[in-house]
């Protein structure tokens, strides 16, 4: 669906449901319409991905993201006021007065290891444009404070009573009048050091300037490049390096065929193997046939393939079936290695090369108990195909993994 058509289509002053799913931008609002999301992503590989020029325009429950470049770019932009409620916005924003200064959170905080079923307090500084909120649901997990004033603040993170058997990953929404979320990622161990005020982040000290953009008198100094979810791949031998939840459309990166490779450093004798799996749109396998890996090489199309030469994978995308919504690749620690999770592996990646050449990487850091991990999804969303960086598995091996998607095995 074209949205900006949808909106040049529209009165003044009406109100617009937008459908769900991910539409590519930029969004032009030139009238003074309420725009409602209904799970509706609007992105853009820069900014600006929504532009409001009209006076008077709403935009509510939708979420606005740049999947290139530099995050220190507005995702959206305001010539006009506007009223805001509920928008979630990856980048940052101009024309929204206190809001416009420079939000520098990490997209990711990575606690790393620390002590299991204890209590482990980190610090960060961090600077936010506005009086903010933050809110984290998870179990065991405090942050103080947990409501910032704008600027340059301290917090303290303060982990406590998570067992060695759980990794810890969390949602942590940044709430001013817009919504920033980022992820909260550690390892529990039981050998691991407890943390004392274990300083994790500092955020670059910045000039700040008012809403009528006077700036202060203090001298500005160097301000770090910021790392971006998605590096572009108009440069020669750019690489995309995906993090865990992050989505792309495989035709903006990659061809039809597919070659991804698995590396590591895992202890000797260890066997990691790759299972493919070729799933309908309930997410049930095509069959005992849907399943490709070491004990079943090839696909009935031969839309994936597996070669036992050096346990690489290839999809042919041009030939998959067309009953295939989804194809699941996972990894899998052989059953009968007494090492058997994640926990002993190191650097676990997943690589996918176009004509030999690397284009995309996953690196699934924070694993620690799962004998089986699904690393990547390829589906079909609205007819494209993308790729979603899962990282996420069971402790308990592949039958889980196998019932989950119809094809029966013994525990």
């Amino acid at each position: 669906m074209d949205i900006n058509r949808l909106i040049a289509q529209s009165s003044a002053g009406v109100r617009i449901t937008l459908p769900s799913g991910e539409f590519e931008g930029p969004l032009i609002v030139t009238k003074p319409l309420h725009l409602i999301g209904n799970n509706t992503t609007i992105w853009a590989k820069n900014g600006a991905v929504i532009e409001v020029r009209a006076a008077g325009a709403t935009l509510e429950n939708l979420r606005a993201e740049i999947t290139e470049g530099s995050l220190e770019s507005a995702a959206i932009i305001a010539s006009a006021p506007a009223a805001v409620n509920g928008v979630e916005v990856l980048g940052e924003v101009r024309g929204f007065g206190s809001e416009d200064g420079h939000f520098d959170v990490p997209r990711t905080i990575e606690l790393g290891a620390f002590q299991s079923d204890a209590e482990n307090t980190f610090t960060l500084t961090v600077n936010v444009p506005a009086e903010t909120a933050i809110e984290c649901a998870a179990k065991g997990v405090k942050f103080s404070p947990n409501a910032l004033k704008a600027g340059r603040n301290e917090l303290s993170i303060t982990v406590s009573g998570i067992s060695a058997q759980t990794l810890l990953y969390a949602e942590v929404m940044f709430k001013s009048r817009f919504k920033r979320r980022i992820y909260l990622t550690g390892r529990p161990k039981s050998d691991a050091p407890k943390a004392d005020n274990k300083r994790i982040y500092t955020a670059v000290e910045r000039t700040v300037e008012s809403a009528v953009g006077v700036q202060s008198p203090t001298p500005p100094k160097p301000v770090s490049a910021q790392k971006t979810d998605v590096i572009s791949l108009d440069e020669p031998q750019s690489v995309l390096e995906m993090s865990r939840g992050q989505r792309v459309p495989l035709d903006k990166y990659l061809g039809t065929k597919l070659k991804i490779r698995f590396t590591c450093e895992k202890p000797t004798g260890m066997e990691i193997d790759p299972y493919a799996f070729l799933l309908d749109e309930n997410e049930h396998s095509l069959g005992d046939e849907g399943l490709v890996f070491f004990g079943n090489e090839s696909s009935p199309k031969g839309e994936v393939t597996y070669f036992p030469t050096d346990g690489h994978i290839e999809i042919d995308i041009a030939r998959i079936d067309y009953r295939v919504r989804k194809i699941a690749l996972a990894y899998s620690i052989y059953a009968g290695n007494s090492n058997n999770s994640f926990s002993a592996v190191r650097n676990p990646r997943v690589t996918i090369f176009d004509d030999d050449a690397e284009r995309i990487a996953f690196v699934m850091d924070g694993l620690t108990h799962e004998s089986t991990v699904i690393a990547l999804e390829f589906y079909l969303y609205k007819g494209e195909w993308k790729i979603s960086a899962v990282g996420a598995g069971y402790n308990d091996g592949m039958a889980k993994l196998c019932n989950r998607y119809g094809i029966e095995v013994e525990g």
